[in-house]
């Protein structure tokens, strides 16, 4: 059967971030979502397993049946399995079609896989992390601390207090579940590892750093993706790193919101701080994103349901709106949910753009599959806001249209700010990734996607995006730092970062690690290391750690990376 494939998060996904090695993590990835009407059609029943095939690949996932779940459309959890499924083509914008590609789906006998079965297809090599694990020179006794900065989501919400007892996270207060998932993962690593052959071996941090310098040295097209989970002090000397040896440095933007950051540079930003919409905002729009999902507490620390200056009642005092293909767990939780076609969010912002302007005469009978007379409603909802406020989400970056999505939606709020106050924030994912794009632009005058190859800055989304250059076949080195490509990149770029050299730098285990050459582990910021983040709304934060460990931090060993590659070319010259 034909269907349109989505991939999104989901909040059982999310806990499982940092267990990338379980059988849970693999389990929450594999799962397929289907209209029971669907499931009828195809042939199959709750737990039954299905081939998804598209253009660039196939893999088995596990149904469960979903009324929330549009007809014809099929829902699967971000990770490795979708990733199967999903090409390589970005569209010129750095972001591939995570959302609208056509499969078919069919009825099979074969078994589920596993992440690291995955990675093993592409050429990739298991690693398991031994059992028992204690950070080297951890801080002993028990302790709490309080006021820590949560390094999960671009929420940054900092008001964590946690319990800590030589040197391992015990308990996690006013975390979400996405948040202790992180602070008490046993993911840990503390020791370099080599890959050599079909085995790891384990060596230095001098003869690793030693290693990598020499590797980018010596490539003619190196890349450094990530950041987004790391420190903006960290970020700074990769730029130097980059710099020096004429590497691109792109961050995770460019494969989420590097869109929205497109739409920024077309038509300009109407943004404000969390702050101003936790006090004033009486109408809060959740458009293509599902919060619930990927920021747990953004709903009662910033918005739905927090009170404020001008908001003495919190919830009693908003009309919340959420817009989306399907309904999800934060549009149970609205005032007004509107379904919307897949691929039509463009023309309903200009429905209601025109509905806005005074001209409702234009509008058809149904508008992306929305009636007419919803979408005049709506309409009338958001001209009657004091202070309005949109949160937009990957639903438009992803998907059909991308950044024009983004841009169709910030001059909705333009037309509505001639008639009242409304704001449009993007809801960033990776806790440091609004980071990357101050950091970037700072010190390299571009957000993300930044080419140091020609001696001068080079920007071109869709040409100097990680993606891209990986689709391409463009790299022979890749620094992986902050973020994980074996969980998020379609599995062609995957693939080629298997048969390159990979280097990986991250506290924790992932599935990036299955396909590099050296994986050389870090101090985890907001746990044993401190540094500086951007929330969301672009308001920085000091994250500070909970303990300290004879672990370097990313500074650290980006420093002796630094050191060396300068040591090497003085020696060429």
């Amino acid at each position: 059967m034909k269907m349109m494939m989505s991939s999104g998060r989901t909040p059982e996904q999310g806990a499982q971030l940092y267990y990338k090695d379980t059988p849970e993590y693999s389990r929450e990835t594999s799962y397929c979502f289907l209209h029971p009407m669907d499931c009828m059609e195809i042939g199959v029943e709750e737990a039954d397993h299905v081939l998804i095939t598209s253009t660039a690949g196939a893999t088995v996932f596990s149904v469960r049946e979903s009324p929330e779940t549009p007809e014809g459309v099929v829902f699967i959890p971000c990770g490795p399995h979708a990733n199967f499924i999903l090409h390589e083509k970005t569209h010129a914008t750095g972001a591939p079609d995570f959302k609208g590609m056509e499969v078919e789906v069919e009825p099979t006998d074969r078994p589920l896989e596993s992440a690291w079965d995955l990675m093993e297809h592409l050429g990739g090599l298991r690693y398991e992390v031994p059992e028992g694990i204690v950070l080297p020179g951890a801080e002993k006794g028990e302790k709490v601390v309080q006021h820590a900065a949560c390094p999960l989501c671009g929420c940054l919400c900092d008001d964590i207090e946690l319990h800590v007892k030589d040197g391992v996270v015990t308990e996690v207060v006013n975390g979400c579940l996405l948040s202790a998932g992180k602070f008490c993962s046993k993911g840990r690593m503390i020791s370099p590892i080599e890959r050599q052959g079909d085995k790891w071996v384990e060596t230095d941090f001098d003869d690793a750093v030693k290693k990598v310098a020499e590797m980018f040295v010596n490539a003619k097209r190196p890349l450094f993706y990530g950041w987004s989970g790391t420190s903006t002090e960290a970020m700074h000397i990769g730029l130097e790193i980059a710099e020096e040896i004429g590497a691109v440095m792109d961050n995770c933007s460019s494969e989420c919101h590097g869109p929205t950051i497109m739409a920024v540079q077309e038509v300009g930003h109407p943004g404000c701080t969390l702050g101003q919409i936790k006090n004033r905002a009486d109408v809060i729009v959740y458009w293509g994103c599902n919060p619930i999902a990927a920021h747990p507490r953004h709903l009662s620390r910033y918005s739905t349901f927090s009170t404020g200056a001008f908001r003495e009642e919190g919830r009693g005092n908003r009309t919340v709106i959420v817009v989306d293909i399907r309904e999800s767990e934060t549009a149970k939780l609205a005032d007004i949910f509107v379904q919307v076609k897949p691929g039509g969010d463009f023309a309903l912002f200009n429905a209601l753009r025109a509905c806005v302007r005074g001209e409702r005469d234009v509008i058809p009978e149904t508008v992306a599959g929305v009636e007419r007379n919803v979408i005049f409603k709506l309409a009338d909802i958001l001209l009657s806001a004091r202070f309005g406020s949109f949160f937009t989400g990957i639903g438009l970056t992803q998907s059909r249209g991308k950044y024009k999505n983004v841009r169709a939606g910030i001059e909705l709020v333009d037309e509505l700010n001639r008639h009242t106050k409304y704001t449009l924030t993007p809801l960033r994912g990776h806790w440091n990734v609004d980071g990357t794009n101050q950091m970037f632009s700072l010190a390299a005058g571009y957000p993300y996607a930044v080419d140091y190859s020609r001696g001068i800055v080079h920007y071109n989304p869709g040409e100097t995006s990680g993606v891209d250059i990986l689709a391409q076949h463009e790299a022979d080195a890749v620094l992986i730092i902050g973020t994980d490509l074996g969980a998020h990149f379609p599995h062609a770029t995957v693939e080629h970062l298997a048969n390159i050299n990979t280097i990986v730098l991250d506290p924790f285990i992932s599935l990036s690690t299955a396909v590099a050459k050296i994986h050389i582990p870090v101090a985890s910021v907001g746990i044993d290391a401190e540094g500086t983040a951007y929330r969301l709304d672009g308001v920085p934060i000091h994250v500070k750690k909970a303990f300290n460990t004879d672990m370097p931090s990313d500074e650290v060993i980006l420093t002796k990376i630094l050191e060396e590659v300068r040591r090497l070319k003085a020696e060429r010259k």
